[in-house]
């Protein structure tokens, strides 16, 4: 356990970049800058943060035991089969007029992160 505090530290340092470089970029375009060059510029350095991220996030699997690494693949299995799902029918709704609202992308994202968190809570809860 005491192993994982640095790679856990790296990984948060990484995922703070990767927002504030996100919420830096979708509030520049338009606000801050109009220059598509600045936007491009912008857009490689968050996919630069985000492989970063990715990676320690990847990294920090190294230092997990067997059952935290069950946790967390089967909570990411389930993230990804409700992702699917659930975001085809999202958008699927809007195509029938079953829904007003263009689907958003922003609500999918928080639905990943509430099903990943809640998968790795009950996982956890049901392993212990």
């Amino acid at each position: 356990m005491k192993k994982q505090k640095k790679p856990t530290k790296i990984l948060l340092i990484w995922v703070l970049a990767w927002v504030v470089s996100t919420a830096v970029l979708s509030a520049g375009v338009n606000n801050l800058w109009d220059s598509l060059l600045l936007t491009k510029i912008g857009l490689f350095i968050n996919l630069a943060l985000g492989v970063g991220m990715i990676i320690a996030n990847k990294n920090l699997f190294n230092y997990y035991d067997e059952l935290q690494k069950k946790i967390h693949f089967e909570a990411m299995a389930l993230t990804l089969g409700l992702t699917v799902v659930v975001g085809l029918v999202y958008e699927i709704s809007f195509d029938f007029g079953v829904i007003s609202s263009e689907p958003e992308f922003e609500y999918l994202v928080f639905f990943i992160c509430f099903s990943y968190m809640s998968s790795i809570v009950i996982n956890s809860l049901r392993y212990k």
